[in-house]
């Protein structure tokens, strides 16, 4: 380039028009109430899953350790897996972080539910009825709901017959008078009609408790309680229904000795004691009955402990597969569920009096609950395990073993 030559002017290039976008227009107030529900949805549903986890983990630390457990323990095992599952699945209409959050404490509290007693019998997915083998024994153990009253007794004779079985026990072998609380009991004096009925049959009973067996009966130690009533011989009746709540027998079958537990452990609250504006004292109540149903199952452990013999233990026990109350039972036997194929073992049904306001909720014909259980201990040879329906005449339903020694 030249002295004398110039470069070019180049022209600036032209300012391009701003990117800036023009304010659209305003949420619509449907979308503005829309975003205002979602979030305090979310908000809601957090709380109510916090509230659910702090709950159920409140539950199982008392469980079995403090009296005022007794309320908190009566919700069906399948409402402590259900109400998260619901949460969990209605955490996928949460919006922004409040879904993690609710996803998680509802994922916490359903994975509590599952590990600490749901009730769901996992292995009835893959696992049939199983076979009875020839000259297997016959268990039965019923709740007789004081002996067929809510029908009539040859109904409950009837059932009792359709069974065959070699042993029953039975519960609840006794009259009540309503209105008059615990003194309402008054014994059954029968015998007669059950060695006519079941002739050939050995009979033992503790208060309530009946034992009918084709095998010869050869010992009846008292347990736990059952010591006190035995040493006093005028220990009113209602007292002996009251603490006298497991019966052990000892039966000869063939050369070896089975020792046969009969069981109805006291039950924690009765619907009438719900009121909390009665001025009824909670507080003694439930601590009492809590006291007995101790008393009660580490009789029956400390019998268990010393007990050399093969055992069969079934009966009411008023408690549900999440209620820590039957640990030491567990750790001493093999619960019968093992031989049983319902994924969902229930047993009870809550049958409201009639004069109960919420009667149309709570008296269904299917049972929420199993609160009446069988165990064994040492060489028995279970071979099935089944819940049976019994007619209407009881709120429970039988249960129905086939062992082998």
């Amino acid at each position: 380039m030249t002295a004398h030559q110039t470069e070019p002017v180049r022209p600036y290039p032209a300012e391009e028009p701003s990117q800036t976008p023009e304010p659209g227009p305003a949420p619509s107030r449907g979308r503005r109430a829309g975003r205002f529900l979602r979030l305090w949805y979310g908000r809601g549903l957090v709380g109510l899953a916090g509230l659910w986890l702090l709950y159920a983990t409140v539950r199982w630390l008392v469980s079995g350790r403090w009296h005022w457990a007794i309320p908190l323990d009566a919700a069906p095992p399948l409402l402590l897996v259900a109400t998260p599952a619901v949460l969990l699945s209605a955490s996928a209409a949460a919006c922004g972080r409040r879904r993690p959050w609710a996803a998680g404490v509802s994922l916490a509290a359903l994975l509590l539910g599952l590990t600490t007693g749901s009730g769901l019998n996992w292995p009835a997915l893959w696992r049939g009825e199983g076979a009875v083998p020839p000259g297997a024994l016959h268990v039965v153990s019923l709740n007789t709901q004081y002996w067929g009253q809510a029908t009539s007794v040859d109904r409950l004779y009837a059932l009792l017959h359709r069974q065959k079985a070699d042993v029953y026990l039975l519960q609840e072998h006794v009259i009540w008078k309503p209105g008059l609380g615990e003194d309402g009991y008054v014994k059954l004096d029968d015998d007669a009609r059950l060695r006519a009925e079941f002739p050939g049959y050995h009979i033992a009973r503790r208060g309530e408790l009946l034992t009918l067996s084709r095998f010869p009966i050869v010992a009846k130690p008292p347990i736990g309680p059952g010591a006190e009533i035995d040493a006093d011989p005028a220990t009113p009746f209602s007292r002996v229904f009251a603490r006298d709540k497991v019966m052990r027998t000892d039966l000869r079958v063939g050369g070896r000795i089975l020792s046969v537990y009969n069981a109805h452990i006291t039950v924690q609250l009765a619907p009438d004691n719900l009121n909390p504006f009665s001025g009824f004292d909670f507080d003694s109540y439930f601590h009492r009955k809590f006291t007995w149903r101790q008393e009660e199952l580490r009789g029956l452990e400390k019998d268990l402990d010393d007990n050399p013999h093969p055992t069969v233990i079934a009966g009411d026990f008023n408690a549900t597969a999440s209620m820590r109350e039957l640990d030491g039972l567990r750790a001493r036997a093999d619960d019968a569920l093992r031989a049983n194929d319902d994924f969902l073992p229930l047993s009870w049904k809550f049958n409201a009096p009639a004069g109960f306001e919420w009667d149309s909720v709570f008296n269904r014909s299917l049972p929420l609950w199993r609160v009446d259980w069988s165990f064994t201990a040492g060489p028995v040879d279970l071979h099935r395990y089944a819940f049976r329906p019994t007619d209407g005449i009881s709120e429970h339903r039988m249960q129905d073993l086939w062992l082998s020694l």
